[in-house]
């Protein structure tokens, strides 16, 4: 007996009810496409079911879900009518087929002869006026299974179904292009960014953060890249600066920029950090080991080991958008910016911190007097420390 007689209106109503209370639990396609499934099979009793979806790039169709092929190879293959799953999808018209093999729009198909197709319901999954995918069940050898109520009910089902489809589809979409987002800008300045921004594009008023920041800088870089190519060069500043990012984020800090083999890491902006320049020190300190151990597998591959300037300077910057609303950065402005990329650039290659970062250190490190410098916004040269890498205080 079909379906249509054993669902009575209301019941129909309240299984829909619960389908769509079921799909609104999740964002994600793999378990909303599950939870799709799992309902079909059971509801409109069929042997068989799959899930298909239109690739929005080239139209092509792919199985995204299937159920009832005990072969886990053949999950993803379409095993149906393939003429009534591209009727549907071309058409946006539902299908339905008491008995395929007697039914003149299908019963010379190859798929149908070869499976001995009998009952057959498809219907269009549609969002926006566009057809995105199908629904497709089937009971292969049993006729009569699916009556023209069964579509309709379907068709229900699968209403509800491409709501929660397209909704996971944007959710994907808006993930990915947050991770993308993140890969370019520090998940700290994303998430600053976003929480600010409402639902509008805006800039943002500058802020005043106490902060410590670290510049490195490789010594003699611009020698080195002219003995590279620049696959081989872009290959050693990618696995150079996945060390270094990896303690830098370790530690809490944000990369504000890279600029060119150098890296402006600010400790305290755009959150606020108490411990900003004791986080900024420990950084540098694991930098330095990092860069010893990178230094020992560029000498396995028979390629000069590097050195690594690293400065730090502790005081006020402003953080906020420059820029036009075209393009526009998040930045910091200030005295430190520049006092720690000065530092850094100090040769032979060291780790150095102005007198103001010295003041925050705590008693796990060690520094040594270094010359005196005239510093950026000083009038008499000031004192100037090197961390002494590898020892530890008492």
């Amino acid at each position: 007996m079909a379906l249509a007689h054993e669902v009575d209106l209301g019941m129909r109503d309240h299984l829909l009810y619960e389908l769509a209370r079921d799909l609104s639990s999740s964002l994600e396609l793999n378990v909303v496409l599950r939870k799709v499934m799992d309902r079909v099979i059971t509801l409109m009793k069929a042997s068989r079911g799959f899930i298909v979806l239109v690739d929005p790039r080239d139209g092509s169709l792919s199985v995204q879900e299937s159920s009832g092929e005990a072969d886990p190879e053949k999950t993803r293959q379409f095993l149906g009518s393939r003429t009534v799953i591209e009727h549907v999808v071309t058409t946006g018209d539902a299908v339905v087929s008491t008995d395929a093999s007697l039914d003149d729009r299908f019963k010379g198909q190859q798929s149908v002869i070869m499976q001995n197709l009998r009952s057959i319901i498809a219907v269009p999954l549609m969002t926006k006026g566009m057809v995105i995918g199908a629904v497709y069940v089937d009971s292969p050898f049993r006729a009569a299974i699916f009556e023209e109520k069964d579509k309709e009910f379907l068709q229900a089902i699968s209403d509800l179904a491409a709501i929660a489809i397209d909704n996971a589809r944007q959710y994907e979409r808006s993930e990915f292009l947050r991770h993308l987002f993140e890969a370019h800008v520090n998940k700290q300045v994303t998430d600053y960014v976003i929480a600010r921004s409402g639902r509008t594009i805006k800039f943002l008023d500058g802020e005043r953060r106490m902060v410590t920041m670290l510049n490195s800088d490789i010594a003699g870089f611009s020698a080195l890249s002219q003995q590279m190519d620049p696959q081989e060069l872009v290959r050693f500043l990618n696995e150079y600066f996945a060390r270094m990012i990896h303690v830098v984020l370790t530690h809490g800090g944000n990369i504000d920029k890279f600029q060119g083999d150098g890296m402006l890491v600010v400790f305290g902006a755009p959150n606020p950090m108490e411990d900003h320049a004791l986080q900024a020190l420990r950084a540098a300190h694991e930098m330095v080991s990092e860069i010893d151990r990178f230094n020992r597998d560029l000498v396995e591959a028979n390629l000069p080991p590097i050195s690594v300037g690293i400065g730090l300077d502790t005081g006020d910057v402003i953080a906020g958008h420059v820029g036009s609303r075209d393009r526009m950065e998040f930045t910091l402005i200030g005295v430190p910016v520049n006092n720690s990329a000065y530092l850094s650039k100090v040769r032979p290659a060291r780790v150095l911190m102005s007198e103001a970062t010295r003041a925050f250190m705590p008693n796990e490190f060690s520094v040594t007097p270094y010359e005196p410098m005239l510093l950026k916004g000083a009038v008499l040269p000031q004192e100037i420390y090197q961390l002494e890498v590898g020892v530890t205080a008492d």
